[in-house]
């Protein structure tokens, strides 16, 4: 942590202003007096992020009091600079028992808001806007954040999903004054007249539980999908990306219900019962989502397949028991039931692609080629190629033999040599090789005009002619990592340098180990990487041999895979 005057007082009143345009000159005068020391402090955070604190002291202040926060550019209002003005951010007001969680690093999910109307949330919030959270017993601030979704998505999906990110808690290490952190002061229950406000209120039981070690999840239970067909209508009509689709957890809502109602109405129809629920997941839902995306129950709002499947269980889809403890097996379906009946699938927007048409894609082409260089031309001036011509490294050996006998150039005295020519000298050796007669063998020619000219790969797919481009080509590398809860993933890298369509790749794993993926935006990297949950390397490089056809000597970390279990000889 390091503090340092902050001189452009100024410029820190400019940016409070651009950020907060109801502050008014004489509100800016009072916070930020000429005669203050304001002073910045810069701190790292437990997320590896820096923040920047700004602090004022007055002459009467015993300590600097932190009155702003500055956090990727953006500039928010710690809670003790709310606490003299209430009205600068727009507040969530939540119940008490909230806080205690919000203090040990939640985030604020909806289900916790108070009273969920339409004129809650906001008049008009935008996705990172600036907000604050209170009490429904204290409108003094107790958490500032910025908001995970817009006003128009809060209302649309009340109780479903986060709704701050929380920066800032009151109690946190922002406070640098010596003596006990200042506390929240009383200013009475929030002034909005909200219905339910002044009446008793009965705190959930989700709220009123233990964390007990484990994961808090406060988010009361997915209401039923009106339409069962929303789906296919988002799908046909915004013709949305896999990486926007499943952005939000109320899309992996709907294709879950999706998978599931068209798994009782295709594979699992006929399926003996009871069924174990994580082999319905792998056999049929998995194989009943669309080909253009990825069904992933963590990037939902249920988190875990038993709450989803809790949910289908309080709808009466199915009945669900516990036959051996610890295990929960599907023991009856409602066929009969109208959400099934109403369930249609449209086969031209949801069918598999035909395995010949996939097939045309997957398999690309690799093919080393070396581009002529100025160094080089010389040799292979007689052969009808210029400067910027790309060779195979066969077509190399031979124009370059080529020019050896033409030349007559082969020792007489001993065949596995060459005598080097000025042309030859200054193709393979330059100005730096020296003027001297030099005989060198066959292999020494090979390997140093190579040397000499430029490495490129032409990738070109099976299939419908494409033309080749020249890339830069990188072995797929594969790294085996530890997250929390010693849980092993594996990450995946390079793919798409191959011509190799990350979405359909993340498919064939999430199918073929029963594992979860997921993509993300690697800084600096062209290609995307891949995570699949577990040591899956193994698969994952029989996968692209096999299947995709990609050459041993272009994969990477093929030792990281795990090792064979021994079978005991009886």
């Amino acid at each position: 942590m390091c503090r340092r005057i902050y001189n452009r007082g100024k410029k820190l009143k400019a940016d409070v202003l651009k950020c907060f345009p109801q502050l008014t000159e004489e509100h800016l005068q009072t916070l930020l007096p000429s005669k203050a020391s304001v002073s910045a402090v810069k701190l790292l955070t437990h997320s590896s992020t820096y923040a920047n604190v700004f602090c004022v002291q007055n002459e009467s202040d015993p300590a600097p009091v932190p009155l702003f926060f500055e956090v990727e550019k953006a500039h928010y209002p710690t809670v003790f600079l709310l606490w003299k003005h209430p009205s600068l951010l727009y507040h969530f007001t939540v119940w008490d028992p909230v806080i205690d969680f919000l203090r040990k690093g939640a985030d604020l999910m909806l289900a916790g808001v108070v009273n969920h109307k339409e004129s809650d949330f906001g008049q008009n919030l935008q996705l990172g806007q600036p907000v604050a959270v209170n009490t429904n017993s204290n409108r003094a601030a107790i958490a500032v954040g910025k908001a995970a979704r817009s006003s128009q998505d809060m209302r649309q999906f009340p109780s479903q999903g986060k709704g701050v990110f929380i920066l800032h808690v009151e109690g946190d290490h922002l406070w640098f004054g010596p003596g006990a952190r200042p506390t929240a002061p009383s200013l009475g229950p929030p002034t909005d007249e909200k219905e339910g406000e002044n009446d008793e209120i009965e705190v959930p039981d989700e709220i009123k539980a233990e964390e007990n070690g484990a994961e808090v999840n406060i988010e009361d239970p997915v209401e039923e999908t009106e339409n069962l067909n929303v789906l296919e209508e988002k799908l046909e009509e915004t013709k949305i990306s896999d990486e926007d689709a499943q952005a939000g957890p109320e899309f992996m809502d709907e294709l879950l219900r999706y998978c599931f109602l068209k798994s009782w109405k295709n594979s699992a129809k006929k399926t003996p019962l009871p069924l174990l629920t994580s082999n319905f997941f792998r056999v049929h839902m998995i194989p009943a989502c669309p080909s253009r995306y990825t069904l992933d129950v963590k990037k939902s709002s249920y988190k875990k397949l038993g709450a989803f499947l809790k949910a289908m269980t309080q709808e009466g889809l199915v009945t669900i028991k516990e036959q051996v403890k610890g295990v929960e097996s599907i023991v009856e379906v409602n066929l009969e039931h109208e959400a099934l009946k109403k369930f249609h699938l449209r086969e031209d927007d949801f069918e598999e692609p035909k395995v010949e048409e996939k097939k045309e894609k997957e398999s690309p082409h690799i093919q080393e080629l070396y581009k002529i260089t100025a160094n080089v031309a010389p040799i292979f001036k007689n052969c009808n190629c210029k400067k910027g011509d790309m060779l195979t490294a066969q077509t190399v050996r031979n124009n370059v033999t080529e020019y050896v006998k033409q030349n007559n150039l082969q020792n007489p005295d001993n065949p596995r040599f060459v005598t080097l020519n000025a042309t030859l000298h200054d193709a393979l050796l330059g100005a730096a090789g020296g003027s001297d007669t030099v005989n060198i063998t066959w292999e020494e020619v090979m390997q140093k005009c190579l040397s000499r000219m430029t490495q490129t790969y032409h990738l070109t797919a099976t299939g419908p002619l494409t033309q080749p481009k020249p890339v830069k080509l990188e072995p797929i590398d594969m790294r085996v990592s530890t997250r929390s809860g010693n849980k092993k993933v594996t990450l995946i890298n390079n793919l798409e340098l191959f011509g190799i369509d990350i979405q359909d790749f993340a498919r064939k794993c999430q199918h073929g180990v029963a594992a979860s993926t997921s993509i993300s935006e690697v800084p600096g990297k062209k290609s995307r990487e891949l995570l699949v949950q577990g040591n899956q390397v193994d698969f994952v490089a029989k996968l692209l041999q096999e299947e995709y056809k990609i050459p041993l000597r272009y994969l990477r970390g093929l030792e990281a895979a795990a090792a064979k279990k021994k079978k005991n000889k009886k």
